[in-house]
């Protein structure tokens, strides 16, 4: 179902107006979306339901800082911003729930090596049963740089670690992800370098 751009800014305004049927049509048509971003970070999806809906009401309750100029997409634009709530929310159930963000020892000269997204003959489901099997800040990480596109920097600042510990973890779930691609399909370098 796609909902025209024009459609997607009257339902903003109603929203900002507290119309409820709005907000559950916004609900219905977003929910899915946002649950395919939360169960990257939360590996049981109960909890990733529970980030959705704390998502929501984050959203609903902060629409007026929500902007959006006129000509831009507006549903790639407001989906952009209800997946950085939704990102966030999920880190900080990570946070809350003391899975994810630890420290070990770092080393500063890791080499990341080379990830190619392109895995042609795995699934979904086995996409993300290899992310699931990372470490909770490892899945994370790797989900902020290669699937949300976020820097080092801003990883650093969302986690509260520094950036080049952001590489380092980029580095060892990439490494973990080849291992297991590797255990997987037995085959070295397909897809993953």
């Amino acid at each position: 179902m796609k909902i025209k751009n024009d459609i997607l800014v009257d339902i903003i305004r109603g929203l900002k107006s507290g119309d409820k049927r709005l907000k559950e049509r916004i609900y219905k048509y977003y929910w899915g979306y946002l649950m395919g971003v939360a169960v990257r970070y939360l590996s049981d999806r109960d909890l990733a339901r529970e980030v959705v809906n704390d998502s929501f009401m984050k959203a609903f309750n902060t629409l007026d800082r929500f902007t959006y100029l006129e000509g831009d997409d507006f549903n790639r634009m407001f989906k952009a911003w209800l997946a950085k709530i939704t990102v966030r929310t999920a880190l900080n159930e990570l946070r809350k729930r003391k899975m994810a963000l630890y420290s070990d020892n770092l080393s500063e000269d890791y080499d990341q090596g080379y990830v190619d997204t392109n895995f042609d003959r795995l699934n979904v489901e086995a996409i993300l049963g290899m992310l699931d099997q990372l470490t909770p800040v490892h899945k994370a990480v790797f989900n902020l740089y290669e699937i949300e596109g976020y820097s080092h920097d801003e990883i650093g600042e969302l986690l509260h670690i520094s950036s080049s510990s952001s590489r380092v973890y980029l580095g060892r779930a990439k490494d973990k992800l080849r291992k297991l691609y590797h255990e997987s399909f037995g085959e070295v370098g397909y897809g993953i370098r």
